[in-house]
C-alpha cells in the first residue's frame, strides 16, 4: 500500500510518473530548481521562503544572484552526499532537508563568490550560515558561555573551510561570535570583512580582520569573552503583511491551511502537517480570551513570540494555547505579540475560522 505521504506526494505534484527515482518531483522557482527525493514535499510557502533567503542573502552581501541553484531536497541524498552532517553545499548544488535549507543556501551563495569553491574559513562561513538561517518561521536559537569555552574563535579561525575540524558544537559557537561582530560593528563592517579578497581566498584573513575591526582576531576574541553574552536569537516571526486588527474587542481571521497556499509552509511532522505562519496579533494588556477555533479538524497554536514578563502573572498568560478544530475555550494571555499557527495536512486544505473575544 502506498504510505501516505507518497499519496500526498503524488497527488500534489500531479502523478509524477509513478513517483520513482527515474522521475523525481521537480520545482523551478526564480532562483531554484529543486528536485525531491525520499517522497518529500515542499508547500508553496516554504518554496517562496528559499526565494527570499537567495535574495536576502544576496542583497546583505551586495551581491549578484547566482544561476539557478540546484537543491537536492531529501534525508538519504544528504546521508549520501553530506558525510554524516544535516546538509551541504557543493558544486552540483545544495543537499538539504527541512531543517538544513536556510543555511546550506548561505553557502550556496557565499560558494559562488569562490567559482563554485569554497571561501573563507569555517569560524566565519558557518557563523554566518547560522546567523543567517534565522529568517521568519526558521528560528534560531544559540546559547554559548563565551567566557569559559576553551575552543574559541580564536582557535577556529585558523580551520580552512573544507578540511572537516568543525567540531557539532562549534556552530552555536561560530554564529555567537558572528552575530557578536554584526552586533557590535554593524553589517557594513562585517560585509565588507566577508567581500575582502584577502578573506575570500582564505590566505590572509587575519590581515582582513584587522583591516575592517582594527583589532586581531585575538584581541575580538578576549572582547566577545568580556562582553559575557549568552543568548542571541535570529528571525522575524510575524510578517507585517499578515498582521491581524482587533474591532472593539472582537478579532476574526478566517483563512485556509492549504500547502498550495503562498503563506502555508511545510510540510512537517509525521503527517505531514502544512503549517499556515506569520500571522501575528497583539495585546497590550493581560486578558482573559475567548477562543473559538471554528473548523472541522486541523490545530490551532498560539505562540508568544515578544513579551515583556515582569513576573507579576501566572506562568500560564506566557504559555502557548492550543486547540483542535471545533473546540472553544476561555484562556489567560499576557501582554504580547502572539503568533497564530494553523496546521492541516499537505494536499488537504483545513479551512477555519478564530474569533476572539476579550472578557
Amino acid at each position: 500500500m502506498m504510505s501516505l505521504r507518497r499519496w500526498i506526494g503524488c497527488l500534489a505534484l500531479l502523478a509524477c510518473g509513478g513517483c520513482s527515482d527515474a522521475d523525481r518531483p521537480r520545482h523551478v522557482t526564480k532562483y531554484l530548481e529543486v528536485e525531491l527525493f525520499d517522497d518529500e514535499v515542499i508547500c508553496t510557502g516554504t518554496l517562496a521562503a528559499m526565494d527570499e533567503q537567495v535574495k536576502r542573502v544576496t542583497s546583505l552581501l551586495q551581491v549578484d544572484v547566482p544561476e539557478r541553484i540546484s537543491v537536492h531536497y531529501g534525508p538519504s541524498v544528504v546521508e549520501e552526499n553530506c558525510a554524516g552532517r544535516g546538509g551541504c553545499a557543493r558544486a552540483s548544488g545544495v543537499y538539504a532537508t527541512s531543517g538544513s535549507i536556510f543555511h546550506e543556501l548561505v553557502h550556496a551563495v557565499r560558494q559562488s563568490q569562490g567559482n563554485g569553491g569554497s571561501v573563507g574559513t569555517w569560524l566565519f562561513e558557518e557563523g554566518f550560515a547560522e546567523v543567517m538561517a534565522g529568517y521568519r518561521w526558521q528560528v534560531q536559537h544559540v546559547l554559548a558561555q563565551a567566557s569559559t569555552t576553551e575552543r574559541g574563535p580564536a582557535v577556529l579561525a585558523a580551520f580552512p573551510r573544507g578540511q572537516g575540524k568543525f567540531l557539532p558544537g562549534d556552530y552555536a559557537l561560530a554564529a555567537h561570535f558572528v552575530s557578536w561582530l554584526r552586533t557590535n560593528y554593524g553589517d557594513a563592517a562585517l560585509v565588507a570583512y566577508l567581500n575582502d579578497a584577502r578573506y575570500l581566498g582564505g590566505e590572509a584573513y587575519a590581515e582582513a580582520f584587522v583591516a575592517h575591526f582594527a583589532m586581531t582576531i585575538d584581541e575580538a576574541d578576549a572582547a566577545w569573552r568580556m562582553a559575557k553574552s549568552t543568548k542571541y536569537v535570529w528571525s522575524d516571526v510575524c510578517d507585517p503583511a499578515y498582521d491581524l486588527s482587533w474591532v472593539g474587542g472582537t478579532l476574526e481571521f478566517t483563512d485556509s491551511a492549504d500547502c498550495e497556499a503562498p503563506h502555508t509552509t511545510g510540510p512537517s511532522g509525521y503527517l505531514g502537517a502544512a503549517t499556515l505562519r506569520s500571522h501575528c496579533f497583539s495585546l497590550g494588556q493581560a486578558k482573559t480570551l475567548r477562543v473559538e477555533f471554528i473548523s472541522n479538524g486541523g490545530w490551532l497554536r498560539l505562540i508568544p513570540v515578544n513579551c515583556v514578563d515582569d513576573g507579576a502573572l501566572e506562568p500560564e498568560y506566557y504559555e502557548y494555547k492550543s486547540l483542535k478544530g471545533g473546540e472553544a475555550g476561555e484562556l489567560p494571555f499576557a501582554a504580547c505579540t502572539w503568533e497564530v499557527q494553523v496546521d492541516g495536512i499537505a494536499g488537504l486544505p483545513q479551512d477555519f475560522t478564530l474569533r476572539l473575544t476579550q472578557l
